[in-house]
């Protein structure tokens, strides 16, 4: 299987990650949130509109592709000296494949450059429900910092672990 991470630069590829979003949310978190904090988030952070505001603030989105197919996407952005990653989301029958590994080693390579060289670290919000992506991250050589409780609107908490790892120079 061949996989190929493509910059999210046009509205044809935003409404793609819409989609996918709705798809990956409603399938992986029903057990994890409520479907009615599910929904409030797909719109405040998923939706076209929300998606064009974080770019405009210099979040990078890339469409993740299995064989050419939409296998799901990845959001981050660049802090003074470090990478927080905003979102790392695959459909279901893409798990399992390697994407995750994939993503966190173009990290490791991007701090190979002299413009990314100052970049030390890798940061990822999770929240302490979701057991499934704190072993991924956990395998991935990355260590719960710390706890936060984000209110989030509409009635909403996000209760995370804020995990981290040193970026590895390859």
């Amino acid at each position: 299987m061949r996989f190929d991470f493509m910059p999210v630069a046009t509205e044809k590829q935003i409404i793609e990650i819409e989609e996918t979003a709705n798809n990956v949310w409603h399938n992986y978190y029903k057990g994890i949130i409520s479907s009615e904090q599910i929904d409030y988030m797909l719109k405040k952070y998923q939706s076209r509109e929300a998606l064009r505001k974080q770019m405009a603030d210099k979040f990078v989105y890339y469409m993740l592709l299995a064989d050419g197919e939409l296998a799901g996407y990845l959001c981050f952005k660049l802090f003074s000296d470090y990478v927080l990653i905003s979102r790392l989301y695959i459909k279901a029958e893409f798990r399992r494949r390697g994407f995750a590994r994939r993503a966190i080693a173009l990290f490791d390579n991007m701090t190979t450059s002299d413009e990314f060289g100052h970049i030390k670290k890798l940061r990822v919000h999770v929240a302490r429900d979701n057991l499934f992506a704190i072993n991924v991250y956990e395998h991935l050589g990355f260590d719960k910092i710390r706890s936060i409780d984000t209110d989030i609107g509409g009635g909403f908490v996000c209760s995370d672990y804020i995990m981290e790892r040193t970026l590895r120079k390859v």
